[in-house]
C-alpha cells in the first residue's frame, strides 16, 4: 500500500499545482513550507496496514483521537517530493463512520509562519498572503471553512483554515503539525 501510494504522489503534485494555479496562489505558495500530507483510505483495516508500512520508512510521532476518530501523524526519515515542496510528515485518519471517501493522498497542510495561532490571526495573514482571494468568495465556490482541532495531547491548538478545489484539500495554518504534538519546538 505505502509503495503504491508513492506512486500516486506525482499525479497528486499535479492536481495541487493545478489547483494553487487555479486560485492563483501557486508561486505565493512555492516559498511557504508543507508540514504534512494526508492520505484517506476507505477501511480501517487498510489504515493499520498503511501505518505498519510506514514505519519501516518513518517514525510514529503522534496517535490522537481528533474530532471522533484516530489520527496518527508519521515523520518519514526522508522526506517525499510533493511537487517542489519537501514533505516529512504523513497525516493517516481513520475514517469518519458514515463518510465515504477514495483511497488516496486527500489534502497538504501549508504553515502560514507569519500567522498569530488563533482564528483571526490565521485568517488574517492568509489575507495579506493571498490579497486575490476573498474569503466569501473562497466559501461560495470551494467550501472554505474554518476548524480548531485539538487533540489531547497537543502542545497548543491548531486553527486551520481549508478549501478544495478540484478534489484536493488546501488547508493552512500558524505552526508545523510536528510543533503541534510537541515533536519538535
Amino acid at each position: 500500500m505505502w509503495a503504491l501510494l508513492r506512486t500516486e504522489i506525482d499525479d497528486f503534485s499535479d492536481k495541487l499545482n493545478a489547483s494553487l494555479a487555479q486560485l492563483g496562489i501557486l508561486d505565493q505558495c512555492k516559498d511557504l513550507k508543507i508540514d504534512h500530507i494526508c492520505v484517506r483510505l476507505k477501511h480501517n483495516s487498510d489504515v493499520d496496514r498503511l501505518k505498519t508500512q510506514i514505519f519501516e520508512a518513518g517514525q510514529l510521532i503522534s496517535t490522537a483521537n481528533v474530532n471522533g476518530r484516530e489520527i496518527a501523524i508519521l515523520q518519514l526519515h526522508s522526506p517525499i517530493m510533493v511537487g517542489p515542496w519537501k514533505v516529512s510528515g504523513v497525516e493517516v485518519p481513520y475514517p469518519k463512520p458514515g463518510h465515504a471517501y477514495e483511497d488516496g493522498w486527500e489534502h497538504v497542510e501549508f504553515v502560514l509562519n507569519d500567522a498569530a495561532n488563533t482564528m483571526d490571526g490565521l485568517r488574517q495573514a492568509f489575507m495579506e498572503r493571498f490579497p486575490n482571494l476573498a474569503i466569501d468568495k473562497l466559501r461560495e465556490d470551494y467550501g472554505y471553512y474554518e476548524d480548531a482541532p485539538l487533540a489531547d495531547d497537543d502542545q497548543m491548538p491548531n486553527p486551520t483554515l481549508g478549501i478544495k478545489v478540484n478534489g484536493v484539500g488546501l488547508k493552512f495554518h500558524a505552526h508545523p503539525i510536528q510543533v503541534i504534538v510537541g515533536h519538535e519546538g
